[in-house]
């Protein structure tokens, strides 16, 4: 079963907290043209310098884990990008 808009919500919050606490989600939907994949919408409160929203997209039919892991990794691969 894949996981809800809201798992995902959920699910890349904690992620957020985690890795920088001044990320927010602030909204994940459906990727287009697919039933089972989402981008998520990060906006750092702490920006100075564009850009200061991240988006990256995951597979809805990923176990919670999974989806936690993927999107720790995107996520630090975004972040890392705009801070060089």
């Amino acid at each position: 079963m894949a996981l809800t808009l809201t798992d995902v919500r959920r699910i890349a919050s904690d992620v957020a907290q985690h890795e920088d606490p001044d990320l927010d989600v602030v909204g994940v939907t459906p990727r287009e043209g697919s039933s089972t994949s989402a981008e998520v919408i990060f906006v750092s409160r702490a920006c100075d310098e564009e850009p200061c929203r991240v988006v990256i997209g995951v597979s809805r039919r990923l176990s919670e884990d999974e989806c936690r892991g993927i999107v720790q990794r995107r996520l630090k691969e975004r972040l890392g990008r705009r801070a060089s």
